[in-house]
């Protein structure tokens, strides 16, 4: 089955191998993007119905503008085989959405209508502290730690999301300074990232066979910890730590699944409490990235004798 992942890593295999369609995506997607976050902080109030219905017919305008300029000055800078490998993909995902892109005839097209259409300014996509993130949802949050910083029993989705964000990015921050334990911690999710990405790509139910990969993930950053153990325990990892027992808190299922062992795996379980959902960053990019690289599918019975008409 080919979904629209496949469709965002095949084109961004093919602009890898195209630098000058590449060029060209780059500048107008930068170009698309400034003009709808400039869009956003027109429209910012979302309880005007009459201008959110602005905003949206100014949105489609600039995506379409944006799509036109990509096809004009693109036009004869993909391979033939390369625009074969695209549509024979894209003509087999069902959807309005995907159809627009299809209909381009241009590879890249999908990916360009994406980038622009999800623009954020970098002040609202960049985390600072919790401290920041914390006052920005205090007005949404249900248990309460938002506004009185008092640790409740269990955290609203919010806040665990928030309160996962800040582990993620203190845990970076340590493994920065530990060369060689961020070297190997690299490898293991190098290899966990390809089995998780590949379990979720596959048809049918493979849910039960991602714990089972998880499991390898923490065997691998525990054998780490316990190798560079004298280094790590030079390092300061009292916020961490911090941050890891509030995370036994969350509200995120996936996220809490093993927290009890979080202490005995060490560095790197931020970032594999992480990857325990589908959602992250990380697992989308290298679902893309391995859908992506895929042939062109087998015309089926029906396309085979249809074509001999």
């Amino acid at each position: 089955m080919i979904t629209s992942i496949e469709i965002l890593g095949t084109e961004e295999l093919l602009l890898q191998r195209n630098p000058r369609a590449a060029a060209v995506h780059q500048a107008i997607v930068a170009r698309g993007r400034e003009a709808v976050i400039a869009l956003n902080e027109r429209f910012a109030d979302p309880s005007d119905d009459t201008a959110m219905k602005r905003l949206d017919t100014e949105l489609e305008a600039i995506v379409e503008r944006s799509v036109s300029e990509y096809v004009r000055q693109t036009s004869g800078l993909f391979s033939a085989e390369d625009v074969d490998l695209w549509t024979a993909k894209i003509t087999r995902v069902p959807g309005t959405y995907v159809g627009r892109a299809a209909a381009v005839g241009v590879p890249g097209a999908l990916l360009l209508m994406e980038s622009v259409e999800e623009a954020e300014s970098e002040e609202n996509s960049t985390f600072v502290s919790l401290d920041d993130t914390l006052a920005n949802i205090a007005g949404y949050c249900q248990c309460g730690y938002a506004t009185s910083r008092i640790v409740p029993r269990q955290l609203c989705r919010l806040c665990s999301g928030g309160v996962l964000i800040a582990w993620r990015t203190e845990e970076d921050q340590v493994i920065a300074t530990a060369p060689k334990v961020r070297s190997e911690l690299h490898a293991v999710f190098e290899e966990l990232l390809d089995e998780l990405a590949t379990i979720h790509l596959a048809t049918g139910d493979a849910s039960a066979e991602t714990p089972a990969r998880r499991r390898a993930g923490n065997a691998g950053i525990t054998r780490v910890n316990e190798t560079y153990a004298e280094e790590i325990a030079m390092l300061d990892l009292t916020r961490w730590r911090e941050l890891s027992d509030l995370n036994q808190l969350s509200q995120i299922t996936a996220v809490t699944a093993h927290a009890k062992h979080w202490s005995q795996w060490g560095l790197g379980s931020a970032r594999l409490a992480m990857l325990a959902m589908q959602s992250d960053p990380e697992i989308q990019a290298r679902m893309r990235r391995i859908a992506g690289s895929r042939p062109a599918p087998k015309p089926s019975l029906f396309e085979r004798l249809f074509s001999r008409r």
